[in-house]
Protein backbone atom coordinates (compact mmCIF):
# COMPACT_ATOMS: atom_id res chain seq x y z
CA UNK A 1 0.00 0.00 0.00
CA UNK A 2 1.35 3.36 -0.61
CA UNK A 3 0.04 6.71 0.90
CA UNK A 4 -0.03 10.26 0.42
CA UNK A 5 -0.51 12.70 2.93
CA UNK A 6 -1.23 16.58 3.46
CA UNK A 7 -1.38 17.30 7.16
CA UNK A 8 -2.45 19.99 9.27
CA UNK A 9 -0.89 21.25 12.44
CA UNK A 10 0.45 17.68 12.90
CA UNK A 11 -2.73 16.06 11.67
CA UNK A 12 -3.45 14.37 8.47
CA UNK A 13 -6.21 16.58 6.83
CA UNK A 14 -6.09 14.61 3.17
CA UNK A 15 -4.49 11.39 2.28
CA UNK A 16 -4.34 9.01 -0.69
CA UNK A 17 -4.16 5.21 -0.39
CA UNK A 18 -2.92 2.93 -3.36
CA UNK A 19 -3.86 -0.65 -3.17
CA UNK A 20 -2.20 -3.17 -5.69
CA UNK A 21 -4.00 -5.85 -4.55
CA UNK A 22 -7.33 -6.60 -2.02
CA UNK A 23 -6.94 -5.05 1.10
CA UNK A 24 -8.50 -5.26 4.31
CA UNK A 25 -8.14 -2.26 6.89
CA UNK A 26 -8.85 -1.97 10.50
CA UNK A 27 -9.15 1.37 11.53
CA UNK A 28 -10.67 4.28 14.18
CA UNK A 29 -12.27 7.62 13.54
CA UNK A 30 -12.08 9.10 16.66
CA UNK A 31 -14.22 12.30 17.59
CA UNK A 32 -13.82 13.25 13.83
CA UNK A 33 -15.51 12.51 10.66
CA UNK A 34 -14.33 11.80 7.47
CA UNK A 35 -15.57 12.55 3.85
CA UNK A 36 -14.32 9.17 1.69
CA UNK A 37 -13.69 9.12 -2.01
CA UNK A 38 -13.25 5.75 -4.21
CA UNK A 39 -11.14 7.06 -7.53
CA UNK A 40 -11.26 3.21 -8.62
CA UNK A 41 -11.75 -0.14 -7.17
CA UNK A 42 -14.49 -0.94 -4.62
CA UNK A 43 -15.13 -0.99 -0.68
CA UNK A 44 -17.14 -2.02 1.91
CA UNK A 45 -16.93 -0.42 4.73
CA UNK A 46 -18.32 -1.58 8.66
CA UNK A 47 -18.89 -0.19 10.97
CA UNK A 48 -21.39 0.61 14.58
CA UNK A 49 -24.33 1.09 11.92
CA UNK A 50 -23.76 -1.66 10.10
CA UNK A 51 -22.42 -2.26 5.90
CA UNK A 52 -21.63 0.95 3.39
CA UNK A 53 -20.86 -0.38 0.05
CA UNK A 54 -19.31 2.06 -2.67
CA UNK A 55 -17.68 1.71 -6.52
CA UNK A 56 -15.74 3.45 -8.29
CA UNK A 57 -16.68 7.21 -8.51
CA UNK A 58 -18.38 7.35 -5.63
CA UNK A 59 -17.90 8.77 -1.95
CA UNK A 60 -18.96 8.12 1.70
CA UNK A 61 -19.40 10.67 4.97
CA UNK A 62 -17.97 8.33 8.11
CA UNK A 63 -18.21 9.64 11.40
CA UNK A 64 -16.99 8.74 14.87
CA UNK A 65 -16.03 4.90 15.71
CA UNK A 66 -14.19 1.93 14.68
CA UNK A 67 -14.31 0.48 11.52
CA UNK A 68 -13.65 -2.17 9.27
CA UNK A 69 -13.13 -1.61 5.05
CA UNK A 70 -12.34 -4.41 2.85
CA UNK A 71 -11.32 -2.90 -0.35
CA UNK A 72 -11.48 -5.44 -4.38
CA UNK A 73 -9.79 -4.22 -7.75
CA UNK A 74 -12.67 -3.29 -10.09
CA UNK A 75 -12.31 -5.63 -13.34
CA UNK A 76 -9.76 -4.63 -15.65
CA UNK A 77 -8.04 -2.41 -13.34
CA UNK A 78 -4.12 -2.91 -11.98
CA UNK A 79 -5.69 -1.23 -8.30
CA UNK A 80 -7.93 0.77 -6.19
CA UNK A 81 -7.32 4.44 -5.22
CA UNK A 82 -8.89 6.30 -2.27
CA UNK A 83 -8.94 9.58 -1.07
CA UNK A 84 -9.98 10.36 2.73
CA UNK A 85 -10.67 14.43 3.18
CA UNK A 86 -10.74 14.59 7.11
CA UNK A 87 -13.14 17.08 8.94
CA UNK A 88 -12.18 17.76 12.58
CA UNK A 89 -13.99 19.87 14.97
CA UNK A 90 -11.50 22.25 15.82
CA UNK A 91 -10.78 23.09 12.50
CA UNK A 92 -14.51 23.39 11.81
CA UNK A 93 -15.25 25.87 14.68
CA UNK A 94 -12.47 27.81 13.20
CA UNK A 95 -14.05 27.99 10.13
CA UNK A 96 -17.39 28.69 11.43
CA UNK A 97 -15.92 31.11 13.98
CA UNK A 98 -16.85 28.83 16.98
CA UNK A 99 -20.26 29.05 16.41
CA UNK A 100 -22.40 26.18 15.53
CA UNK A 101 -24.27 27.37 12.14
CA UNK A 102 -27.97 27.57 12.25
CA UNK A 103 -27.92 24.89 9.12
CA UNK A 104 -25.88 21.89 10.92
CA UNK A 105 -28.11 22.10 14.16
CA UNK A 106 -29.49 18.53 14.30
CA UNK A 107 -30.97 16.06 17.09
CA UNK A 108 -30.85 13.32 14.84
CA UNK A 109 -28.31 10.64 15.03
CA UNK A 110 -26.49 10.77 11.46
CA UNK A 111 -25.71 7.59 9.44
CA UNK A 112 -22.52 7.10 6.56
CA UNK A 113 -24.08 8.61 3.47
CA UNK A 114 -23.07 7.41 -0.03
CA UNK A 115 -22.78 10.23 -3.21
CA UNK A 116 -23.13 9.34 -5.94
CA UNK A 117 -20.51 10.24 -9.22
CA UNK A 118 -20.59 14.14 -8.53
CA UNK A 119 -19.08 16.01 -10.96
CA UNK A 120 -17.83 19.01 -8.66
CA UNK A 121 -17.08 16.53 -6.34
CA UNK A 122 -14.58 14.51 -8.98
CA UNK A 123 -13.26 17.67 -9.93
CA UNK A 124 -12.58 18.51 -6.29
CA UNK A 125 -10.75 15.35 -5.91
CA UNK A 126 -8.49 15.66 -8.71
CA UNK A 127 -7.09 18.91 -7.87
CA UNK A 128 -5.79 17.54 -4.46
CA UNK A 129 -3.52 15.80 -6.56
CA UNK A 130 -1.15 18.35 -6.76
CA UNK A 131 -0.92 18.82 -2.90
CA UNK A 132 -0.30 15.03 -2.94
CA UNK A 133 2.77 15.37 -5.23
CA UNK A 134 3.66 18.56 -3.13
CA UNK A 135 2.44 18.98 0.12
CA UNK A 136 4.55 21.90 1.06
CA UNK A 137 2.55 23.95 -1.84
CA UNK A 138 -0.32 23.96 0.82
CA UNK A 139 -0.67 26.40 4.03
CA UNK A 140 -2.88 26.44 6.85
CA UNK A 141 -4.88 29.15 5.36
CA UNK A 142 -5.12 27.42 2.43
CA UNK A 143 -6.17 24.18 4.26
CA UNK A 144 -8.98 25.91 5.60
CA UNK A 145 -10.52 27.07 2.31
CA UNK A 146 -10.13 23.73 0.76
CA UNK A 147 -11.94 21.79 3.51
CA UNK A 148 -14.61 24.75 3.43
CA UNK A 149 -14.85 24.25 0.01
CA UNK A 150 -15.77 20.24 0.31
CA UNK A 151 -18.11 21.38 3.06
CA UNK A 152 -20.34 23.92 0.76
CA UNK A 153 -20.36 20.97 -2.36
CA UNK A 154 -21.59 18.35 -0.02
CA UNK A 155 -24.48 20.59 1.46
CA UNK A 156 -25.07 21.85 -2.07
CA UNK A 157 -25.37 17.93 -2.82
CA UNK A 158 -28.50 15.83 -2.85
CA UNK A 159 -27.53 14.31 0.22
CA UNK A 160 -27.44 17.72 2.25
CA UNK A 161 -29.70 16.87 5.17
CA UNK A 162 -27.16 14.10 6.29
CA UNK A 163 -24.46 16.21 5.65
CA UNK A 164 -26.31 19.02 8.18
CA UNK A 165 -26.40 15.90 10.47
CA UNK A 166 -23.04 14.36 10.30
CA UNK A 167 -21.40 17.60 10.94
CA UNK A 168 -24.00 18.85 13.51
CA UNK A 169 -22.63 15.71 15.59
CA UNK A 170 -19.13 16.59 15.12
CA UNK A 171 -19.96 19.72 18.05
CA UNK A 172 -22.37 17.33 19.76
CA UNK A 173 -20.98 13.58 19.67
CA UNK A 174 -23.47 10.76 19.79
CA UNK A 175 -21.87 7.38 21.39
CA UNK A 176 -22.97 4.06 19.58
CA UNK A 177 -24.39 1.19 21.96
CA UNK A 178 -22.52 -1.91 22.01
CA UNK A 179 -26.22 -4.05 21.38
CA UNK A 180 -26.81 -1.32 18.30
CA UNK A 181 -23.56 -2.40 16.69
CA UNK A 182 -23.67 -5.59 17.31
CA UNK A 183 -27.50 -5.64 15.81
CA UNK A 184 -26.12 -3.52 12.58
CA UNK A 185 -23.74 -6.10 11.87
CA UNK A 186 -25.24 -9.55 12.60
CA UNK A 187 -25.09 -10.97 8.77
CA UNK A 188 -22.24 -9.28 7.80
CA UNK A 189 -19.40 -11.62 6.68
CA UNK A 190 -17.37 -10.17 9.42
CA UNK A 191 -15.20 -12.52 11.88
CA UNK A 192 -14.96 -11.69 15.77
CA UNK A 193 -12.10 -10.37 15.66
CA UNK A 194 -13.21 -7.79 13.00
CA UNK A 195 -16.84 -7.31 15.30
CA UNK A 196 -14.32 -6.52 18.29
CA UNK A 197 -12.40 -4.09 16.33
CA UNK A 198 -15.77 -2.41 15.44
CA UNK A 199 -16.82 -2.15 18.81
CA UNK A 200 -13.77 -0.60 19.95
CA UNK A 201 -12.58 -4.02 22.28
CA UNK A 202 -10.04 -6.02 22.86
CA UNK A 203 -11.60 -9.96 22.15
CA UNK A 204 -11.28 -10.69 25.56
CA UNK A 205 -13.06 -7.56 26.83
CA UNK A 206 -15.86 -7.79 23.36
CA UNK A 207 -16.54 -11.89 24.60
CA UNK A 208 -17.07 -10.89 28.10
CA UNK A 209 -19.53 -8.20 27.14
CA UNK A 210 -21.19 -10.11 24.42
CA UNK A 211 -21.92 -13.19 27.22
CA UNK A 212 -22.92 -10.32 29.55
CA UNK A 213 -25.64 -9.38 26.84
CA UNK A 214 -26.77 -12.15 24.96
CA UNK A 215 -25.83 -14.75 27.61
CA UNK A 216 -24.20 -16.90 24.96
CA UNK A 217 -20.69 -16.88 23.39
CA UNK A 218 -20.39 -14.76 20.13
CA UNK A 219 -19.75 -17.62 18.03
CA UNK A 220 -22.55 -19.30 19.28
CA UNK A 221 -25.51 -16.36 19.02
CA UNK A 222 -24.09 -15.44 15.85
CA UNK A 223 -24.21 -19.06 14.20
CA UNK A 224 -27.40 -19.49 15.53
CA UNK A 225 -28.61 -15.91 14.31
CA UNK A 226 -27.33 -16.66 11.00
CA UNK A 227 -28.96 -20.23 10.15
CA UNK A 228 -32.17 -18.85 11.82
CA UNK A 229 -32.41 -16.17 9.66
CA UNK A 230 -31.58 -18.71 6.26
CA UNK A 231 -33.99 -21.23 7.29
CA UNK A 232 -36.15 -17.86 6.95
CA UNK A 233 -35.16 -17.07 3.63
CA UNK A 234 -35.34 -20.20 2.30
CA UNK A 235 -39.06 -20.28 2.82
CA UNK A 236 -39.99 -16.79 1.35
CA UNK A 237 -38.27 -16.40 -1.57
CA UNK A 238 -36.76 -18.85 -4.61
CA UNK A 239 -33.04 -17.40 -4.18
CA UNK A 240 -30.52 -19.88 -4.35
CA UNK A 241 -28.34 -21.32 -1.76
CA UNK A 242 -25.41 -19.17 -2.49
CA UNK A 243 -27.14 -16.35 -2.58
CA UNK A 244 -29.18 -16.68 0.90
CA UNK A 245 -25.56 -17.50 2.07
CA UNK A 246 -23.87 -14.82 1.92
CA UNK A 247 -26.86 -12.63 2.78
CA UNK A 248 -27.16 -14.54 6.25
CA UNK A 249 -23.12 -13.50 6.18
CA UNK A 250 -21.74 -17.04 5.71
CA UNK A 251 -17.88 -16.43 3.12
CA UNK A 252 -18.58 -20.23 1.36
CA UNK A 253 -21.55 -22.41 0.84
CA UNK A 254 -19.69 -25.39 2.09
CA UNK A 255 -19.14 -24.06 5.64
CA UNK A 256 -23.12 -22.56 5.67
CA UNK A 257 -24.06 -26.82 4.18
CA UNK A 258 -22.50 -28.12 7.00
CA UNK A 259 -23.69 -25.80 9.90
CA UNK A 260 -27.34 -25.96 8.97
CA UNK A 261 -27.45 -29.63 8.45
CA UNK A 262 -25.65 -29.80 12.33
CA UNK A 263 -28.59 -27.32 13.28
CA UNK A 264 -31.43 -28.60 11.39
CA UNK A 265 -30.53 -31.96 11.15
CA UNK A 266 -31.15 -31.67 7.16
CA UNK A 267 -29.63 -29.98 4.34
CA UNK A 268 -30.79 -26.49 3.41
CA UNK A 269 -32.22 -27.47 -0.32
CA UNK A 270 -34.02 -30.50 1.13
CA UNK A 271 -35.34 -28.05 4.46
CA UNK A 272 -36.54 -26.34 2.02
CA UNK A 273 -38.98 -29.03 0.14
CA UNK A 274 -39.96 -30.48 3.11
CA UNK A 275 -41.30 -27.07 5.07
CA UNK A 276 -42.53 -26.33 1.91
CA UNK A 277 -44.53 -29.13 1.41
CA UNK A 278 -46.02 -29.09 4.49
CA UNK A 279 -47.83 -26.07 4.22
Amino acid sequence: MQTDLVNFKGMPLFQRARFNESHVMLGEIKDFACFFYLKTGTMSSYDSRGVHQIKEREAITKNCGTYVQKFELSAGEEGCEAIAVYLYPELLKEIYKDEIPSFIVSNEIPKPKKFIANKLIEQYMNNLSIYFESPESIDEELSILKLKELIMIMLKSENHNDVRKLLSELFNPVHQAFERTIKSNLYNPLNIEELAHICNMSLSSFKRKFKEVYKQTPAKYIKHSRLEKAANLLLCNSDNINTIAYECGFQDVTTFNANFLAHFGESPSKYRLNQIGKH
